[in-house]
């Protein structure tokens, strides 16, 4: 009897309590490791953004002293596309390339989780520039990266140079930004006369004092961009103050751009200059 009553004490299972303990203690145990490693992953993705996001002040802070410009920035193109050999040359980093004043908020989902915003901020002679097409003067950029840790989750922005105030302006640069600045430089760079050919954006300025460039995989094209979805190419037109089929008189262009907006793309377009009819060239 005894011997039998030592045997059933020894087999016996756990009761429901004892089972239900252990689960809420691995359920407890769970739940911490969980938000340990997303605590660990949202500070490492935020430590990577604000890694690029000082790489890209430092070289822009660099650019304001080295560059020919001598002055900030007008595009990130100007430091992506920059000679190997300069200080400012700037590589490895990913920027959103979507045109338009929309920022990380707008276009977080499928991006690197270090990639940057650049904007550029300026003045039309003075007055509050309508769009990033209308700054004249430029007084500073901000860079800004996605904070993933944040309650909530937001952008932060390193300011660089004058950002606000005296009717200053920021406005985010993508790949259509980016060509306007090249067309707007080299009008700067030949007394008042746009570029009348994709090839001239293509080549972009890279000596003098107007020294900008398309960001690095961008090109312009003479077909529309739909016909090369998923690329950053973009359609050149030039301007024509007489009629959209008459020969560019330099008067301005317009960009015609892959607009990649929240999972829905369109084609839209940026202008500059005082031209009111496009036309295509030849090359």
């Amino acid at each position: 009897m005894l011997k039998s009553s030592k045997s059933n004490r020894t087999n016996r299972g756990f009761t429901i309590v004892e089972l239900l303990v252990v689960i809420v203690v691995i359920g407890i145990l769970a739940s911490i490791t969980i938000v340990s490693y997303t605590g660990i992953t949202q500070r490492a993705n935020t430590a990577a953004g604000q890694s690029a996001a000082n790489s890209v002040a430092a070289k822009a802070s660099a650019y304001l002293v080295d560059s020919p410009s001598v002055n900030w920035p007008v595009s990130y193109g100007s430091m992506v596309g920059a000679p190997a050999t300069a200080t400012y040359n700037l590589s490895g980093i990913d920027f959103t390339i979507a045109s338009g004043n929309r920022t990380l908020t707008d276009f977080r989902t499928g991006l690197p989780t270090d990639a940057v915003d650049y904007s550029v901020c300026g003045t039309n002679a003075g007055a509050v520039p309508a769009s990033y097409s209308a700054i004249t003067v430029v007084n500073g950029a901000r860079v800004g990266y996605w904070n993933y840790g944040g309650t909530p989750a937001a952008e932060v922005w390193t300011d660089l140079g004058v950002v606000s105030g005296s009717n200053i302006t920021c406005f985010k640069v993508g790949i259509a930004e980016a060509a306007v600045a090249v067309a707007k430089a080299i009008y700067t760079n030949t007394a008042g006369t746009y570029p009348a050919t994709a090839a001239a954006i293509n080549a972009g300025i890279t000596s003098g004092n107007n020294y900008a460039v398309l960001p690095t995989g961008v090109s312009m094209i003479l077909v529309n961009p739909t016909t090369v979805n998923g690329t950053t190419a973009m359609k050149f037109e030039c301007g024509s103050a007489v009629a959209a089929t008459s020969p560019c008189n330099n008067t301005g262009g317009r960009i015609t751009f892959w607009d990649y907006t929240i999972g829905t793309p369109a084609v839209a377009t940026i202008t500059y200059g005082t031209a009111t009819n496009f036309w295509v060239p030849a090359t």
